[in-house]
């Protein structure tokens, strides 16, 4: 049978309800002794473990706190002396780097021709002089109808914000007659 854990007359307290042992528990229990001790090493282990893990957890909490002071230490001499502005700058500067490094590479590759025989600033020249004309082939000019249409729906929306402008109870702005307009110079 499982022993007994003997009981500290130190830390009862009176009028404290004392709290029951694992043997208190697993004694109602209708089960076999052998069982009973099985499941009182179970739960013991179960209980050894938390406590350790807790411990732990609490050892990486407190590396944790001694590595932000540390950062937040060092952090705090390099800008000494500099505004805020000047160290958001700094680290917009530094979370861009890479970025701006792999822009510099492709700037460098496409300028480069000498080392890049495909390529070079003759070469993107070229190739957007194609794409344009490409682009002219492919995306030929507006037919009169096209641009009528597109007359007559930019007018449409015109209407519509007006008309909300006015439900709204908002002044109507500028920039609507500066478009109505700029749509009869066109015409």
């Amino acid at each position: 049978m499982a022993k007994k854990e003997k009981k500290h007359p130190s830390t009862k307290v009176k009028g404290e309800k004392q709290q029951p042992t694992l043997d208190d528990i697993l004694k109602g229990l209708p089960i076999p002794d052998e069982h009973k001790q099985g499941l009182t090493n179970l739960l013991t282990n179960l209980a050894s473990s938390v406590v350790q893990s807790t411990q732990e957890i609490a050892a990486v909490k407190t590396q944790l706190s001694q590595i932000e002071t540390e950062v937040s230490k060092r952090t705090a001499e390099t800008y000494k002396g500099l505004s805020a502005d000047q160290i958001y700058q700094i680290e917009i500067a530094k979370a861009s780097a890479p970025a701006h490094e792999a822009q510099m590479q492709l700037i460098q590759a496409m300028v480069g021709g000498t080392r890049n025989p495909g390529g070079g600033l003759d070469q993107l020249i070229a190739d957007a002089d194609k794409l344009n004309a490409l682009r002219s082939i492919f995306s030929p000019q507006p037919t009169p109808l096209q641009v009528a249409m597109e007359k007559t729906q930019i007018a449409q929306m015109l209407a519509q914000t007006r008309l909300m402008n006015k439900v709204a109870g908002r002044e109507t702005d500028h920039y609507l007659e500066t478009l109505e307009k700029g749509l009869g110079e066109e015409e």
